[in-house]
């Protein structure tokens, strides 16, 4: 991040001019290493925020507002002690370098006026916010560090304060040609940009190369490569640079599309920045920067949460799936044991009372073949023979119930999958909060948070119809019709179905979102549901049957209903069916891939699985294409 000596350097110019003469109203620590002032100065209130974060140390005036903890902090607490009720009389800068002090002016349990000071230390993993009494002795940071962390410099409560150690830089007013030319020819660095870096007191590299690359230099040349004309240009380009700083001449912009920032011209015009990227004030660059930053992470924060979420119920699912095999593997060739316990009925005539082994015919073979089966010689022939029929009834049932129970597994590992590949996609909180609100009420309780691996796919278990679709069987449509049936009798007022209940269902159903909508390159709505609920209500409620039907083929993703009746058209042209087909595979888990296989049916072919999770389809009469992904 860009927080040099001379951004910093721009915000206290700024603050100086807002904040000099303000009360402190209140303090907040909503963070570890974060504090918040709430000033009150020339009839406008502002929140500053002071940030020792190794990752973004920095202070600016903020906007945005976060909970605050309920027990206050012992930093906070000291800081309100002290601080409340005080006055800002000065705010500064240590030179160039990364180093803010504020200073109070406040009064004792005596009635005296006296001064505090707070101390802003810019420096990553040992940035730090110090509060000074009037001798500059410290009385309490926010983060602490005794001699053991420094040997040097104590940061501890009741130990005099002693400054970072100056740099031996030059400032920006004393930056000249002869200084930086020497750079160069000495060679302070093996790149130009180093040379600069190593002179220029709170110069950032991102800075450094800016001015390279503005000069028409590649920053990473080595000095000695450098021509005369290219040293005259990177002097001159330096010399504009530091004509803005001494003039307080700012550009704040957010630079590399809203990845970086600084206050600088030279920034903007060196990585690029968009007409709406600029701000009147580099407190509000920096601000908006930060906020988006923040609220970027705390979303993929959230995202990574329900992630893990899922993949625990998936490895869950999954090492049951494995069980569940385990026991059909044993379970299969039960009719073979059924055969042999008849086998052994019927020879029984022929056969000892007791035996280890008996050579019987195999009736049940085409060659009528001779088998030797071993058997329990502590039971009798006809006791086998019921063993054998006992395994048959055992292996049968087992057969029955866990080839339904896996069954039921893998629709739930394909519904989790599909909610995975939607969770991957989401770019909003209110689509985090809409699939957080689908998994409470459909995925299975007891998650947990290790990540689960992809089941490798069991010609035994087929991927369902939610995965990419199978062909309907009559059996199948005469469920799907019966229970259709029965759902519109409910839905009219049948028994334990009130009409009060049905509202609060679509309510819930509706969620905090809608569907995304592109328009097609014959202007006609595309439709794409953004969570399973969303796709059952899109493709089975809301879609006309002369609609078109799209989804990625053999892997989870969105529904995408391209809208036919309403155009008044009843076929889609081929360049609407190409981009309705590269958006259904771009909202999906293919969205990474080049070439994607895309089903497209009419909507009326779509039918849900009775009993299924939501967003649970099968789909006949489709065709396929195959595209690239693409969000239109």
């Amino acid at each position: 991040m860009a927080f040099d000596g001379v951004v910093l350097h721009a915000v206290i110019d700024e603050l100086g001019g807002l904040l000099t003469g303000g009360r402190v109203e209140k303090i907040f620590q909503p963070e570890p290493g974060e504090l918040v002032l709430l000033i009150h100065a020339a009839g406008e209130h502002y929140r500053l925020l002071l940030s020792a974060d190794p990752a973004s140390a920095r202070i600016h005036l903020t906007r945005s507002k976060k909970e605050n903890p309920a027990l206050p902090p012992p930093f906070c607490m000291v800081l309100r002690k002290y601080l409340t009720g005080s006055r800002i009389t000065a705010i500064r800068q240590r030179g160039f370098d990364r180093v803010a002090e504020i200073e109070f002016e406040t009064r004792s349990e005596m009635g005296d006026n006296i001064s505090k000071t707070l101390v802003l230390e810019i420096m990553n993993r040992q940035s730090n916010i110090i509060l000074l009494n009037a001798a500059g002795v410290i009385h309490d940071a926010i983060r602490h560090a005794d001699n053991s962390v420094n040997r040097f410099r104590e940061i501890m409560p009741a130990r005099p304060y002693t400054p970072p150690p100056a740099q031996d830089k030059l400032t920006p007013p004393e930056l000249t040609d002869k200084a930086v030319l020497y750079a160069i020819n000495s060679a302070a660095g093996n790149t130009v940009s180093k040379c600069l870096l190593s002179i220029a007191a709170g110069f950032s590299p991102l800075l450094c190369d800016a001015i390279c690359i503005d000069a028409g230099i590649m920053p990473e040349t080595p000095p000695a490569a450098l021509t005369e004309s290219e040293k005259i240009r990177l002097t001159d380009a330096l010399e504009q640079v530091k004509a803005g700083i001494i003039a307080a001449d700012y550009h704040p912009a957010l630079i590399k599309g809203g990845k970086d920032y600084h206050c600088l011209s030279v920034c903007a015009r060196a990585y690029g920045a968009d007409s709406q990227a600029y701000f009147n004030t580099v407190n509000l660059a920096i601000d908006s920067f930060f906020t988006s930053k923040t609220e970027s992470e705390r979303f993929q924060r959230e995202k990574s949460g329900i992630m893990r979420e899922i993949s625990g119920n998936i490895e869950k699912l999954s090492k049951k799936l494995q069980e569940y095999r385990r026991e059909l593997d044993d379970a299969a060739g039960f009719e073979r044991e059924k055969q042999l316990g008849d086998l052994l009925t019927a020879s029984l005539y022929s056969l000892p009372e007791f035996a280890s082994e008996v050579t019987i015919t195999d009736f049940y073979s085409p060659e009528n073949t001779e088998i030797t089966l071993k058997l329990d010689q502590s039971r009798s022939v006809a006791a086998n023979a019921q063993l054998y029929y006992k395994k048959y009834r055992k292996h049968k049932a087992a057969t029955e119930t866990v080839g339904k129970l896996a069954a039921r597994v893998r629709a739930d590992l394909d519904y989790l999958e599909n909610v995975s590949s939607m969770l991957a996609n989401s770019e909003s909180f209110d689509e985090l909060s809409d699939i957080r609100a689908e998994l409470r009420a459909e995925m299975p309780s007891g998650a947990t948070s290790k990540t689960g691996s992809k089941e490798p796919v069991d010609p035994k278990f087929p991927p369902s119809a939610y995965m990419g679709g199978k062909p309907a069987s009559k059996k199948s449509l005469r469920a799907r019709a019966n229970a259709a049936k029965s759902k519109s009798a409910a839905g009219k007022g049948g028994k334990g179905d009130p009409s009060g209940a049905r509202d609060a269902d679509r309510s819930e159903e509706a969620g905090l979102t809608r569907p995304i909508q592109r328009v097609s390159p014959s202007g006609r709505r595309i439709m794409i549901g953004r969570n399973s609920r969303q796709n059952e209500r899109l493709t089975l409620r809301d879609a006309a049957p002369e609609d078109m039907w799209f989804h990625v083929k053999n892997a989870p993703g969105s529904h995408v209903v391209l809208k036919l009746k309403e155009a008044g058209v009843n076929t889609a042209d081929d360049a609407d069916i190409e981009s309705a087909a590269a958006l259904a595979a771009y909202y999906s888990s293919q969205r990474s891939g080049s070439k994607v296989d895309v089903d497209y049916t009419a909507v009326k072919n779509v039918k849900k699985i009775p009993g299924g999770k939501p967003g649970m389809v099968t789909y006949t009469n489709f065709k396929t294409i195959t595209v690239k992904p693409a969000d239109i």
